[in-house]
């Protein structure tokens, strides 16, 4: 991974040689005061100068961060740059492992380990700790289309898991804002994955591989083939890329709980005046005892006034899976014809078709009484409370008939023509993109009426309800504790299917020149767009989930359309040989719906920036850059849509327990509501770079960038948490039950009648949150002079995060996202290394590449603070990738990977009690892989 343009700013730099004056003074003392930094560029957009031929004239040169077509113009904007070439040596699979091992990406993100989340079959990147959806992801240029279900069940976001590795040629990451250039959404930065462009030959690709600790088989194969007959050209690739899942039990860190737990109990809360009590099965669990492959037994609570027993396994919760399996079959199709020396015809196509197959485990597939609270027995009026979990034996296939399903299709497509006006210097293009993805689900469910029949039956249900509306039960002869056969199980499971879809409809007409007039430095570039279009988004609700069908079940739901109008500018001036100002501008239009009912917002977005070339082998450079976020799609249509959370019972903390450790004691997991608010504003943001670029030896590339984003108004659900602090105070009368803030908690904080426990918590979609955050990253890149053992190079990427703050809502408290773990266990720093080596021959090289993510929050902090006794941080951790290629033709690479060599768990942290024993959304524990990979290549 490197910073591109790195070599061609270089290479201009010695180039130009000037004399230091005053204002050079000035400028490195402003550089180095500010001592900060952030990233840069790459050799893979290097071109020769442009020259006037026919099929240099014609090709499009994606140059990521600016609209000038031309791979001359340099912007002050660092770019970086990880190759095809970079993604193979260092033995990533796939986009979101080059995404999510970048120095960037710091912040911690749901994905496959996410157990019971709402996108457990899509994989994102969160760059600087910020929420994913300030991230822009493009293909070659142009918008992906986001993800139809909604990440945490609130935010539209883009998956980059199912996007085709063997396709790509580079992947850009453009630190902070460039609304300027983009349009919405890119505050943290931008993604250009670039496609193949030219081929002339084929290629055809196999890798094979699994993991040493077991699971995760996986094999893929590819094919590609380009050829250019005279004015027509052909670029045509397809990929089937397949993964086995790797389950909980397969890994030692995750197989076993540390207690038994549950698998049946049966709870007596007495009348609610005592700690409750399990009453013990009578056969003492033997029953049940070959559930969970044998390790179901009578256990005890480790609370002492919890008397009596449960039955319960150290097993439960390894029936998890922890990677999906996968299979994609994709697709690409380039078409281009030069109609003459002017004017190009060009069509693409990307097609993406995923299947995924996981499951949030024994731990989300259980019963309890959960449609009426209770059950009441019939001879001691005590209020019971039954729950039970399923076993794989009852479940049936060593609980693969309990997976969930998704098939994924995403594709992109655009047509459009290309060309310059005559033998002039401008250029223009015209095209039309549509860019989409459609989701179908189906998930094993629990049918209430079913379900709670049949366990109801179990516990001796008499066909009796008390006042309150709670089952009379007879427990003398019930049979809660017998096994299910898998039939029985199926008698009250069915599979039911979800869906959701989005599109983007875009058409742009561009015209650049990199030729626009003469300045002391050289030539000026000039660009300018108009594109319009719209986005829709649907997720439609299975009405089983609405009409109350599905046990235990919460859907997400919402449907809308909006339109889209864009114009924007770039000018890229070099005022002196020394001197290049570059400035771009924006104005976007978003609207929903028309007439009285209808509603839009505009944004303008600007962004200037400076490079200045003191002498031959310094650049220094900065920018500035206004940049936004449009409401994304479900803050604006999202239906009534439920959610599971946890939340800090206050109120209930103060009456029952002195007011004393409410986090740890009264915390619980409650449902929750969220509503759409159709009046929601832009998020707005602000961000600045100023860095170095420095060659001081033949070989030798250091680059320093500081990078400052500062958001404001940021679109939020409001805070569980301050609810119910409000909630708390109202209750308590330390505020009057007539404000209109009480009105508001007493509406949206609804509690159980009987306990005065929190059943739901109803939120809403508010312009409320600031969030700042500055960081520093730094690249060493050193080619070795030639040896006699063959060439060697190294390169050592930093970043770290400086400042993190977060403040959810005006007037509240400034949040330390970098010191608080209550908040946030992000990295605060990640290095990254690789030493390669290649013989002189060319036949062989190797590569070790070294990734180490920085301390973060043991458990104990992250539940209760750094100030409770036992919280501390985890250490580092550190993997390491080896890659070994030899080619025996010209036309044959042979290549064995061997993906985290030490089979490096995630840092030990005692503290953490509960499954999986580490932090899922910061680590994994998939362990050695090792995979073998052969490409051929052939000429047509």
């Amino acid at each position: 991974m490197g910073y591109a343009a790195q070599d061609r700013i270089h290479q201009g730099i010695c180039m130009k040689k000037h004399p230091m004056t005053l204002a050079v003074v000035f400028a490195l003392a402003t550089a180095f005061a500010s001592a900060q930094a952030q990233t840069t560029d790459s050799t893979s957009t290097d071109a020769a100068p442009v020259t006037k031929t026919k099929a240099r004239s014609l090709d499009q040169v994606n140059v990521s961060g600016t609209l000038i077509n031309s791979a001359q113009i340099q912007t002050a904007t660092p770019t970086y740059t990880i190759t095809a070439q970079d993604i193979q040596a260092r033995g990533f699979n796939s986009v979101a492992e080059v995404l999510q091992n970048s120095v960037f990406a710091t912040g911690a993100v749901q994905g496959p380990q996410s157990s019971g989340g709402f996108t457990q079959g899509a994989q994102t990147v969160s760059l600087y700790g910020l929420s994913p959806e300030y991230t822009l992801t493009l293909i070659d240029g142009k918008p992906i289309s986001q993800f139809g279900q909604l990440y945490n069940g609130t935010s539209n976001f883009t998956n980059i898991s199912n996007i085709p590795l063997s396709m790509i040629e580079s992947i850009d990451i453009i630190p902070g804002g460039g609304s300027s250039i983009y349009g919405s959404a890119a505050i943290a930065g931008t993604v250009n994955i670039k496609t193949k462009q030219h081929m002339d030959g084929g290629e055809v690709l196999a890798r094979f591989g699994g993991y040493t600790p077991g699971g995760g088989a996986s094999q893929r194969i590819s094919a590609s083939f380009g050829k250019t007959i005279g004015k027509f050209s052909i670029l045509a690739s397809a990929e089937f890329d397949n993964s086995d899942p790797i389950w909980a039990y397969q890994r030692s860190l995750t197989q076993y709980n540390k207690t038994p737990v549950t698998v049946a109990f049966l709870r007596d809360y007495n009348t609610f005046r005592s700690p409750y009590t399990y009453i013990s099965p009578a056969d003492g669990c033997s029953a049940m005892s070959g559930l969970f492959g044998g390790t179901t037994v009578a256990a005890h609570s480790s609370v002492a006034s919890h008397t009596g027993t449960y039955c319960g396994s150290r097993s439960v919760l390894g029936y998890t899976t922890l990677a999906n399996q996968s299979r994609s079959y994709n697709g690409m199709l380039k078409l281009r014809y030069d109609v003459n020396d002017h004017v190009r015809i060009y069509a693409d196509g990307l097609l993406d078709f995923q299947k995924s197959k996981w499951t949030a485990g024994s731990n989300y597939m259980w019963w309890g009484p959960a449609d009426f609270g209770y059950v009441v027995d019939q001879a001691t009026g005590h209020y019971l409370y039954p729950e039970r979990v399923f076993g794989p034996e009852e479940v049936g296939n060593n609980y693969y008939g309990n997976v969930g399903r998704q098939d994924d299709l995403m594709y992109q497509g655009d047509i459009g023509a290309n060309g310059t006006f005559g033998d002039s210097d401008w250029n223009w293009d015209l095209y039309y993109m549509r860019s989409g993805d459609v989701t179908r689900t189906s998930t094993p469910e629990r049918m209430a009426d079913a379900i709670d029949s049949y366990f109801l039956s179990s516990l001796g249900f008499t066909g009796q309800y008390t006042a309150g509306g709670y089952p009379i039960v007879n427990t003398a002869n019930n049979t809660f504790f017998n096994p299910l056969s898998p039939a029985q199980y199926q008698s009250f499971m069915r599979n039911v299917g979800g869906f959701s879809s989005t599109f983007i409809n875009n058409t742009r007409a561009t015209v650049s020149t990199d030729k626009l007039f003469t300045l002391p430095g050289g030539d000026a570039g000039f660009a300018w767009l108009v594109e319009g279009g719209s986005q829709g988004w649907t997720q439609p609700v299975n009405p089983l989930i609405t009409d109350g069908e599905i046990w235990g079940t919460t859907a997400t739901a919402g449907a809308g359309t909006r339109g889209h109008v864009a114009s924007a500018f770039e000018l890229n001036l070099p005022l002196l040989k020394q001197v290049t100002l570059d400035l771009s501008g924006r104005y976007d239009r978003y609207s929903v719906g028309s007439g009285d009912s209808g509603s839009s917002n505009g944004k303008f977005t600007w962004k200037a920036g400076l490079e200045y070339r003191p002498f031959e082998s310094l650049l220094l450079r900065g920018n500035y850059s206004t940049a936004f976020l449009a409401p994304d799609m479900s803050s604006l249509f999202l239906g009534p849509t439920g959610n599971y959370q946890n939340v800090t019972d206050y109120y209930l903390c103060q009456t029952q327990g002195g007011g004393k450790n409410c986090a740890q004691d009264f915390t619980e997991q409650v449902q929750g509501s969220v509503l759409a608010n159709s009046k929601l504003k832009p998020t707005t943001a602000s961000t600045w770079t100023a860095g170095f670029v420095w060659a001081p030896v033949q070989g030798l590339s250091i680059q320093s960038d500081f990078l400052h984003i500062s958001i404001s108004n940021e679109i939020a659900l409001q805070s569980a948490d301050q609810l119910m602090r409000t909630d708390s105070q109202c209750r308590l009368g330390a505020l009057s039950s007539t404000s209109a803030d009480c009105a508001a908690a007493a509406a949206q904080v609804t509690r159980d009648s009987l306990t005065g426990e929190v059943t739901n918590i109803t939120q809403y979609y508010v312009n409320m949150s600031n969030e700042t955050t500055n960081s520093i990253t730094s690249e060493v890149k050193y080619q070795f002079p030639r040896s006699p053992i063959g060439r060697f190079g190294v390169q050592l990427d930093y970043n770290v995060m400086l400042k993190h703050d977060y403040q959810q809502y005006k007037g509240g408290e400034v949040i330390n996202q970098l010191t608080n773990p209550l908040y946030s266990s992000e990295f605060k720093s990640i290095v990254s290394g690789a030493l390669s080596w290649s013989s002189l021959n060319q036949r062989w090289s190797s590569t070790l590449y070294w990734h180490r993510y920085g301390a973060t929050p043991n458990y104990t902090a992250m539940v209760a603070g750094y100030g409770t006794e036992g919280a501390g941080y985890l250490k580092p951790w550190i993997t390491f990738n080896w890659s070994l290629n030899y080619s025996p033709t010209r036309k044959l690479d042979l290549s064995l990977l061997v993906n985290n060599v030490m089979n490096k768990m995630p840092p030990r942290d005692p503290t953490y009690s509960s499954f999986p024993y580490y932090n899922s959304y910061n680590y994994n524990p998939y362990g050695r892989e090792i995979m073998a990979q052969a490409d051929y290549r052939f000429n047509l």
